[in-house]
């Protein structure tokens, strides 16, 4: 009997460790096909659901981190509206463009996703990477120096790693 228990409790650790080694070779091999696979791995190993997420959870995964990454966004818009009113005409177009990332483009992506029609969550993604990079321009197109530069390219480049996750259930 102590013996078919220690060969019952073998098998059952070596599914287990076949089964997490299968699962970070899936993750790993979906990242490889993103632009940037160290971002990709971070934001997806992050996330308890990956250990045994499909591929549209993954695409899940890092559409929730782009709405992450906009609500930091617009939290640092306010901040810079009340310590830098100078640049106010370019933080109100940024205000704008992150709340339709987190309110509509990133919705947009979920339920697309939830509901077998990536084209549109690659829209929705596309759509957020776009909104990044308009909110920079708006600095520009005013004179300005933009002091969000750094959390620009951020959202840009999580969108662009779940934008290239959800490209591949197309």
């Amino acid at each position: 009997m102590k013996l078919l228990f220690t060969i019952f409790f073998l098998l059952v650790v070596q599914e287990t460790l076949f089964s997490a080694t299968a699962d970070r070779k899936f993750i790993e091999n979906t990242c490889k096909g993103t632009p940037n696979y160290n971002l990709c791995l971070s934001i997806i190993l992050a996330d308890p659901k990956s250990e045994d997420a499909g591929l549209t959870g993954l695409a899940l995964i890092a559409v929730a981190r782009v709405k992450q990454e906009g609500e930091v966004t617009i939290t640092q818009i306010n901040a810079l509206k009340s310590s830098r009113p100078e640049l106010r005409p370019a933080l109100d177009y940024c205000s704008q463009v992150y709340n339709a990332v987190v309110k509509v483009d990133v919705p947009m992506a979920k339920d697309a996703l939830k509901h077998g029609n990536p084209k549109f969550g690659e829209n929705g993604m596309a759509d957020s990477a776009v909104e990044s990079q308009a909110c920079e321009r708006s600095f520009k197109q005013h004179g300005m120096t933009s002091p969000m530069t750094k959390q620009n390219k951020a959202v840009e480049a999580v969108a662009n790693v779940a934008r290239a996750i959800i490209r591949m259930l197309l």
